[in-house]
């Protein structure tokens, strides 16, 4: 068996002596290969413990972007996550900030916490462990989709496991997305429709993201909502959508006729929550971020820095406001 003295030294070498693994299998006898095993099994036996630290957020930054966003957006509270060109490194870093926000800023009191879909929701529900919050409701804001397997799109499955890592109550929908022609009576009519609806009308807070592409989006793409509303969408100049009510740049939200046909949480009902969170961000979603603002349908938003900066030079670019 391998000595850990002799991991620890190899490990001093290459770590803290900046020696190459060259320079250190020639001292021992060895090939760089069998360096490069003892380096592995250092940080197997917890010999080597590595800390990756995330560059910081300035407090000058924060208070500069969130003066600024007030200035033009009227925003409540802006909070800046550090920007990666990694999507997936993003995300996470997104999902820190916001995932630290909720469990120091939020009270753990008898809240209706409602929760929305997507990639965003699911990294969010998934990866960050929170303050526990057992007084919380947690519930989700649309109906189940059968015909995306994602676990994205799994509405249930993301207000379980949101709930999981805050120790809290969840309540969970069977009912689907779409009402079929026939059944939307009996379905409206029935107890665990109108219990759902009873909690979309007295949220205390939501959380959720922003949709960006009409075109690339599952519910277009597999065909859950018609494609000919496609059209009707895009000659809206649709930039976006936040929880199935798409909007465009100036915020004007537009619901088609299609709205009728799913159990989805009303765009009033969502105005109504006392606290709107959005976690959203990328070049991507420079354009949804915008109509999302303009339309006041945010109290909190949480983005990255490189974002935020992308937001203002569109709005500086359309001579709306200069900073």
């Amino acid at each position: 068996m391998i000595d850990d003295k002799l991991l620890f030294d190899v490990a001093v070498d290459y770590y803290i002596n900046k020696k190459l693994q060259k320079e250190i299998a020639k001292e021992l006898g060895v090939s760089r290969v069998q360096v490069s095993k003892y380096l592995k099994l250092a940080s197997e036996r917890g010999i080597v413990k590595i800390e990756i630290t995330p560059p910081e957020i300035s407090n000058e930054n924060q208070k500069k972007y969130q003066e600024l966003f007030n200035n033009i957006f009227g925003l409540n509270k802006l909070l800046l996550a550090p920007s990666y060109s990694n999507p997936e490194r993003l995300l996470y870093s997104m999902c820190q900030v916001a995932g630290e926000y909720i469990s120091s800023q939020l009270p753990n009191e008898p809240y209706n916490v409602g929760i929305g879909w997507g990639n965003t929701m699911t990294k969010l529900a998934l990866t960050y462990d929170f303050s526990l919050k057992n007084e919380w409701n947690v519930v989700p804001l649309s109906g189940g989709i059968s015909k995306i397997s994602d676990e994205r799109f799994n509405i249930n499955y993301i207000v379980q496991s949101f709930a999981k890592n805050l120790n809290s109550k969840f309540t969970l929908i069977y009912l689907p997305f779409i009402l079929e022609k026939g059944i939307k009576e009996n379905i409206t009519s029935s107890s665990e429709y109108k219990k759902i609806v009873n909690f979309w009308e007295k949220l205390d807070v939501v959380i959720a993201s922003v949709g960006y592409s009409i075109s690339r989006s599952p519910l277009f793409r597999q065909n859950v909502i018609e494609g000919k509303y496609i059209n009707q969408l895009e000659q809206l100049n649709i930039v976006g959508d936040i929880l199935t009510h798409y909007f465009d740049i100036q915020g004007n939200v537009y619901d088609l006729e299609f709205i009728e046909d799913i159990i989805n949480i009303s765009i009033n009902q969502y105005k109504k929550a006392k606290l709107k969170i959005v976690v959203a961000g990328g070049l991507h979603k420079v354009e949804s971020i915008i109509g999302l603002l303009r339309g006041k349908l945010v109290d909190v938003l949480i983005t990255d820095q490189k974002t935020a900066e992308n937001v203002l030079n569109y709005v500086y670019e359309e001579g709306e406001d200069s900073y």
